[in-house]
């Protein structure tokens, strides 16, 4: 990324590489799960949801990824249970009792 910034106290050389933080501000809160409750198949990006027993494959979107936790977007609800490990098995419908992690929003 290329950024125009002030250098009043010539601090900064033409060149140089800097490590910036920058906050990013979303208009609702962002829901976030581990980043391994999120898996990629043929047939889509999906965290596995644990409906009162059964699991359920949710189509979900990625957005940014902070430390180990992502940012989704899709059906899933804050307090969803979902699968801490996700992958392409068990299938749907399959009655697991899997380590959980609940979902979260971050303001």
């Amino acid at each position: 990324m290329e950024l125009d910034v002030q250098n009043p106290r010539w601090e900064l050389d033409p060149g140089m590489f800097l490590t910036v933080s920058w906050p990013v501000r979303r208009p609702q809160p962002s829901l976030l799960v581990p980043q391994s409750s999120v898996t990629r198949t043929a047939q889509g990006t999906f965290a596995m949801r644990i409906a009162g027993g059964p699991t359920e494959w949710v189509n979900v979107k990625q957005g940014v990824n902070s430390g180990n936790e992502t940012e989704v977007f899709g059906e899933l609800q804050p307090g969803d249970d979902v699968v801490l490990h996700a992958s392409e098995e068990p299938l749907p419908n399959t009655r697991i009792s899997p380590r959980i992690f609940i979902s979260r929003h971050l303001q």
